[in-house]
């Protein structure tokens, strides 16, 4: 058997498919450890996996404090300048628990620090990414804040444009920041960090099933996609509060901007006034309640957290950012989506979740009444909740991706 150290960072939208992969490794009798913000220590441990700290318990929140991290150009800057700054740390933090010749090292997108350990030690990695978002195609170019649609372009255009990027902005801002660190580790120095050198050179996994992102001829001949793994702490009891409001009444539609937004003012005062347009009862899930009226309609109920395959499936309907841990938890409920895209992977997810025909794009910056005709679209029998039901059945008969992911991790193991 192996030791497998899971380096996730981020969100409870990259974490929890991370705890799903390392449940599922362990159910094959593998030691697992995980490695993530201390925000997320109670729920690891909950979930019967080994946990250890990267960062000090209030980095998290701190983070999450600066609205630039949902800015849709500066957002990814803020992130990357973020994780350069603490590369070190998260270096020395992976390279303390990867001990042993049996240690398989597997890290999400933004997990440098465990990159840089599998080039020094020579352990096995992989790289899991949650978000097509994070594959470079020029066949089909994933949509990025800022630059939009690319897909009527040529392939060859498409290459060009994005080397010319590649090369003359991310390299340039990035490379000297992670060359010097890689020296003090005698590393040479690398480029192409975003197309090459961040993915493991043996295994990707693409946790998404092939007809939410359809493997490209350009990607990595060592991407595999297997699937949404899903985890979110299904088995506990929702809040009983929360419970009597779903036992009251028509099904709520649901609205979040996501687990990490601490600054969704506007889009809940936008989500609110057009659901009161239309008379439906709400359900508001945000750990940040200041985001919200401090008095609440009768037909609205506020939740800091609730586990969403117990919630979702009772809803009418879900309001959300597009963050793909959220999307596949609505796919899988097989209930329409409204997405209102921030920053970051949310416009391409959105993009994909509409050509599924499964949900109806929303925009702050457009009127209320756009928002009630949205709705009305998302509730209304027809199309939208028969696609949505069809992607359900494709989730439900699908092989489960924590399983696939961990044979996927297996299989790279045994090559040692």
């Amino acid at each position: 058997m192996s030791h497998f150290l899971l380096s996730a960072l981020g969100s409870a939208g990259d974490v929890h498919p991370f705890i799903a992969v390392a449940q599922g490794l362990r159910a094959r009798g593998h030691s697992v450890q995980i490695l993530a913000s201390p925000h997320f220590e109670a729920r690891v441990r909950r979930a019967g996996v080994s946990f250890a700290p990267l960062g000090e318990p209030g980095d998290y929140e701190r983070l999450l404090q600066r609205p630039e991290l949902w800015q849709p150009r500066g957002g990814a800057r803020f992130i990357l300048d973020e994780l350069l700054r603490r590369l070190p740390e998260s270096y020395a933090a992976t390279a303390a628990l990867a001990k042993g010749p049996d240690t398989v090292l597997v890290g999400s997108t933004l997990s440098w620090g465990t990159r840089l350990v599998q080039e020094v030690t020579g352990l096995p990695a992989a790289t899991i990414h949650l978000s097509p978002v994070c594959v470079p195609s020029a066949i089909r170019p994933p949509i990025l804040p800022g630059v939009g649609d690319l897909s009527w372009m040529p392939a060859w255009a498409v290459r060009s444009l994005q080397w010319a990027a590649e090369r003359g902005l991310v390299d340039r801002w990035i490379g000297p920041r992670l060359n010097a660190f890689r020296s003090t580790l005698g590393l040479p120095p690398v480029e192409r960090i975003w197309s090459r050198w961040m993915h493991a050179p043996r295994l990707i996994v693409c946790a998404w099933p092939a007809w939410f992102a359809a493997p490209q001829t350009d990607w990595p001949p060592h991407a595999v996609t297997t699937g949404f793994p899903l985890f979110d702490e299904g088995a506990a009891a929702l809040d009983p509060a929360l419970q009597a409001f779903l036992d009251e009444g028509t099904a709520p539609i649901g609205i979040t901007p996501g687990s990490a937004m601490a600054h969704g003012g506007l889009f809940f005062a936008r989500a609110l006034e057009a659901c009161h347009v239309i008379g439906c009862r709400v359900v508001l899930i945000t750990a940040y309640r200041d985001q919200l009226p401090e008095n609440l309609p009768d037909w609205a109920h506020h939740v800091a957290y609730a586990p969403f395959s117990a919630l979702v499936p009772r809803l009418s309907a879900l309001i959300h950012h597009g963050g793909i841990g959220t999307s596949a938890q609505a796919l899988a409920a097989g209930i329409p989506q409204g997405i209102v895209p921030f920053a970051h992977d949310q416009f391409d997810n959105a993009a994909r979740l509409r050509r599924l025909g499964v949900s109806r794009s929303l925009d702050l910056s457009i009127p209320v009444d756009a928002w009630v005709a949205a709705l009305h679209g998302l509730l209304e029998e027809g199309e939208l909740h028969e696609a949505a039901r069809h992607h359900a059945d494709c989730m439900a008969t699908d092989p489960p991706a924590a399983e696939c992911i961990a044979r996927e991790l297996e299989a790279l193991a045994a090559q040692r």
